[in-house]
């Protein structure tokens, strides 16, 4: 339901902000998600997690949403707090938003 609740959020931002329902850009995603200290240094751990979705962005200038649905990649895991895949609690689907602003870099 928080996913729902976040989504629907995701999606009243959008439209108030002037974005219109369709978006810009659409296109297949593959996300690695970690700490970086998990690949350098003396206690490298494997916590990460591989997801392979689809992204859906609006860019405005230089404001841009983008919203992902996808599917966690790793082996499926179980323990006393509970199950999930890869380094995710819950079920294998994977949801995210980003929102941000982005800075035009000068060419020499």
């Amino acid at each position: 339901m928080r996913k729902l609740s976040a989504a629907v959020a995701a999606c009243l931002l959008l439209l108030l902000a002037g974005c219109a329902v369709m978006p810009d850009f659409i296109g297949p995603t593959i996300t690695h998600d970690s700490h970086v200290t998990q690949h350098f240094g003396a206690n490298q751990t494997n916590y990460g997690s591989e997801t392979a979705g689809v992204s859906a962005l609006w860019l405005r200038g230089h404001v841009f949403a983008e919203i992902t649905e996808g599917a966690t990649l790793g082996p499926r895991w179980k323990n006393a707090a509970g199950s999930g895949y890869g380094e995710m609690l819950g079920p294998r689907e994977s949801f995210s938003a980003t929102f941000g602003y982005l800075f035009k870099v000068p060419r020499g």
